[in-house]
């Protein structure tokens, strides 16, 4: 059950890091972890010592030089329209991904009908160079135009799916079906369509159709720690459980070369996400279906920072609702990076802006933010603190109303009680 609390009884859980967790049941990003995490972290000791050890109170000095200076709260911003011309186009440089964009075409591949809705299958021209895949989810029996949603899959250390995580197939496999039962309950994409969103969802980068071929590595080259996962991977059916696992592991692995990759090449990881997100946009409010001025966006773990970033990137996302990824950077130093992705780093961001800042450039866009009690990815002082600087935020705006923190006493997941409050919001704002 999820218990919704206030923020009295959030603090007074404060010591939920400290309890007993399965140790892998809350990684981000580690296959083989419990499928209960879609990106969570190991339970931490009580009174850790820093994961770097003599080399922490270095970097805790960095950090401390490195208070975020272009916050909506500081005094010498008195209009939230004017800040977020100063403070998003800093965002967007650091994300360092901006080509120029090919035209937002995308031939419908595939259609069937399903329960309460269609799903057609088309491929988002992003840049000369890749394709998106995508989902779209169309209500039967709608009058005029509808909102829609932009539903943003998880991380999770499955790398062999992507939009299959949220919407489900009718031969998917018994580990899929697991999984999502484990992290959401239910495919959540489809609920939103039955309750009369169009919805779209796309394979993120490394994921799904877009992820890591391992026949296209040369074997002389893969790195010995995941050599024997290779093998296993050419040698198992596809989609067997071993498979899968074998899969998993060595696009973790590979994660480390994309990201320096990724950099050299004069990109990051998250800027690469945000783009294909924003060109999904382009996509989605050119679709007859489809109501441009009520858009929203939804994820959890990963999927929250995607939500964060393209709705703070992005004016036409009215809603945003995201679950396990709020915090000040700050609060991760000491122990709380060493299972947070590659995916999830913008360098040289917190010199301007914290996440929660990041997350304010929504604003006037309704905000929900879902935090689980029981998720070790992030310290709880960083998620209360994050929490209640973005209600200042929105307080100093003069649109309270317009942000909602909750906390749920769940681990990292995003269960259908948390999804019916997160629609909810959606409904009231769309």
């Amino acid at each position: 059950m999820t218990t919704l609390l206030t923020r009295r009884q959030a603090l007074g859980l404060f010591g939920a890091l400290a309890l007993p967790l399965d140790r892998l049941g809350a990684v981000e990003g580690t296959p083989g972890a419990t499928s209960g995490s879609a990106g969570g972290s190991a339970g931490v000791p009580s009174n850790p010592k820093a994961d770097l050890g003599n080399l922490h109170s270095v970097m805790d000095w960095i950090n401390r030089e490195q208070s975020p200076n272009l916050s909506f709260l500081d005094s010498r911003w008195t209009s939230i329209e004017a800040w977020k011309e100063t403070a998003r186009p800093l965002f967007r440089d650091r994300l360092s991904f901006d080509p120029a964009p090919a035209l937002a075409e995308a031939p419908i591949e595939h259609r069937v009908e399903r329960d309460g809705f269609v799903v057609e299958t088309v491929r988002i021209r992003a840049t000369p160079a890749y394709d998106i895949p995508a989902r779209v989810l169309i209500p039967q029996r709608r009058k005029g135009r509808l909102p829609a949603v932009v539903a943003l899959h998880c991380h999770s250390g499955r790398f062999v799916w992507g939009h299959e995580k949220v919407l489900s197939h009718p031969d998917e496999s018994k580990a899929l079906t697991a999984f999502r039962q484990e992290v959401y309950g239910r495919p959540y994409a489809e609920e939103l369509a039955r309750r009369g969103y169009v919805v779209i969802v796309i394979d993120a980068f490394y994921f799904g159709q877009r992820r890591l071929q391992l026949e296209a590595l040369d074997p002389g080259v893969v790195p010995v720690e995941v050599r024997t996962e290779f093998a296993v991977a050419m040698e198992q059916r596809v989609q067997s459980e071993e498979w899968l696992n074998a899969v998993n592991r060595v696009c973790r692995h590979y994660e480390h070369l994309t990201a320096k990759t990724l950099i050299v090449a004069g990109a990051t990881w998250p800027g690469l996400l945000a783009w294909d997100d924003l060109r999904t946009v382009d996509y989605l409010v050119n679709r007859p279906e489809v109501d441009p001025d009520r858009i929203g966006c939804v994820g959890l773990s990963l999927g929250a920072m995607r939500a964060v970033h393209l709705s703070g990137l992005d004016p036409r996302i009215k809603a945003t609702s995201i679950t396990g990824f709020m915090t000040e950077f700050g609060d991760q130093l000491r122990h709380h990076l060493r299972h947070h992705t590659w995916m999830g780093f913008v360098p040289g961001l917190y010199a301007s802006l914290d996440l929660p800042d990041v997350a304010a450039l929504h604003a006037p866009g309704a905000l929900l933010v879902q935090q689980c009690l029981r998720d070790s990815l992030f310290p709880m002082t960083g998620m209360q603190a994050s929490v209640d600087k973005l209600a200042g935020i929105y307080a100093k705006a003069g649109i309270p109303e317009r942000f909602r923190g909750t906390f749920h006493d769940v681990k990292h997941s995003f269960p259908p009680e948390m999804q019916d409050e997160a629609f909810g919001w959606l409904d009231r704002w769309l």
